[in-house]
């Protein structure tokens, strides 16, 4: 989106924190070393600068970023399919638009929905291997030789994962069926306006199919019949041989 500020290397995206942005100053130091220093200092400023470039991105996109991948990718890329949609068909409400630059709050949705798909994703793995914990400590042994509480408090800490993906399946269940509503509403309105567009210049215009004069063959058809006619009615007055 924008500046297109997702990462895709083998098959792993990374979302960054819209709210941690990577300083740009560092970008003036060698310039300005240039024109005020000799060689070597300016040199040893670029190195400076290039460092904390390096730095301001670990920042941004190490620290700050969340990764999706395997099982969760598709649904992510679905999630930003919508958002593009909704990013792209915006400025066609015009004055109805509110906020009018739906970027940043986009930015931010984006983000929030990378970090709960994966939260899903590793709560789901923790849960995983609780079961699993629980299965093997239960392998082959009676459970109460093994003493009740460890079970108990598996069981408890397996209940409240579940509980707990339960609220984010839901989450992630309404806001993602909001962002689809919003970009299906976003497509309806772009479409009634260019329908409305195109009815008002074809209501402008003349009608095709301009009506035509009359066809002069047909007016020589017509006065055509019309003499065979009188001449047959001639013919049929005229007297026979007999009559002559």
């Amino acid at each position: 989106m924008g500046r297109h500020e997702q990462r895709q290397r083998a098959s792993v995206c990374v979302i960054r924190d819209p709210r941690c942005a990577v300083p740009r100053w560092p970008w003036l130091i060698p310039p300005l070393g240039l024109a005020l220093f000799p060689a070597g200092v300016v040199a040893a400023l670029f190195g400076a600068g290039a460092l904390l470039l390096v730095v301001g991105a670990f920042m941004r996109y190490g620290l700050g970023g969340v990764r999706i991948s395997g099982a969760a990718l598709p649904e992510w890329l679905a999630a930003e399919a919508a958002l593009r949609e909704v990013r792209l068909r915006w400025p066609a409400l015009g004055a109805m638009a509110e906020p009018a630059d739906i970027r940043p709050t986009l930015e931010i949705t984006r983000y929030n929905l990378a970090r709960l798909i994966a939260a899903r994703v590793s709560l789901r793995a923790n849960l995983d291997e609780l079961r699993a914990t629980r299965t093997d400590l239960a392998a082959g042994r009676p459970r109460e030789s093994l003493g009740g509480c460890l079970f108990e408090e598996l069981d408890e800490r397996i209940e409240a994962a579940e509980d707990r993906l339960r609220d984010l399946d839901a989450q992630l269940a309404a806001r993602t069926a909001a962002l689809g509503r919003l970009a299906a509403s976003l497509d309806h309105h772009e479409r009634r306006e260019l329908a409305g567009a195109r009815a008002r210049v074809l209501l402008a215009g003349d009608l095709p199919g301009e009506t035509l004069v009359a066809d002069p063959l047909a007016e020589v058809g017509e006065r055509t019949a019309a003499t065979l006619a009188a001449y047959e009615e001639l013919s049929e007055l005229r007297p026979g041989p007999s009559e002559t």
